[in-house]
């Protein structure tokens, strides 16, 4: 039993075993406030990290990151990003290709999830770009937000994969002990 302040978390791994969380990996790289809130909800790991820090020489000061996942385009492994003005995909290899795509220039955005791992298509004037692999129903989630993005409208508040990493953080801070984590994690789940 760890106590902090008035504060009581009950953690069955000690903090010296425990990998570190995202934001803590992250936190000697000084990222921007929207890079580091789109790494930690993205599902991943460390090995997606130096990509995370190599991306945020690719924004401009204008733009926005909003949501950001793994997966692959043409074979090759990368960070597929939406900021508030384009798709962008990074390629893990320094040869590998990378395309980036402002928001006014899609036609459509397809998905579909099948056995866990999803697709996203971007459908341009210029021709179609493909991004699979994409674990979960993040691509999805990209989808919807690069919707309402264009259309003007507010993302949608209710994230679950943001609202999982804030309800992380509030559980590492000791802010809410190990069993609220859980009851409000389940609703979280629920919801979905």
């Amino acid at each position: 039993m760890i106590i902090r302040g008035c504060v009581r978390t009950m953690s069955l791994i000690p903090p010296w075993l425990r990998p570190p969380r995202v934001r803590e990996r992250l936190a000697s790289y000084h990222l921007r406030p929207d890079v580091l809130d789109a790494a930690a909800a993205m599902a991943s790991d460390q090995r997606s990290d130096i990509y995370v820090v190599r991306l945020e020489a690719a924004l401009t000061d204008s733009e926005t990151v909003l949501r950001m996942m793994d997966g692959r385009h043409a074979r090759v492994m990368g960070l597929l990003v939406l900021t508030s003005e384009r798709i962008h995909f990074r390629s893990r290899r320094r040869t590998g290709l990378n395309f980036s795509v402002p928001l006014e220039e899609i036609r459509a955005i397809e998905t579909y999830t099948r056995w866990g791992t999803g697709t996203v298509r971007i459908i341009t004037p210029y021709g179609d770009l493909t991004v699979d692999q994409i674990l979960g129903r993040q691509g999805e989630m990209l989808a919807a937000d690069a919707q309402a993005t264009i259309r003007g409208e507010s993302l949608p508040e209710r994230d679950p994969l943001r609202l999982l990493a804030d309800l992380r953080a509030l559980r590492d801070s000791g802010t809410i002990s190990a069993a609220e984590f859980e009851i409000r994690k389940s609703a979280i789940w629920r919801d979905i």
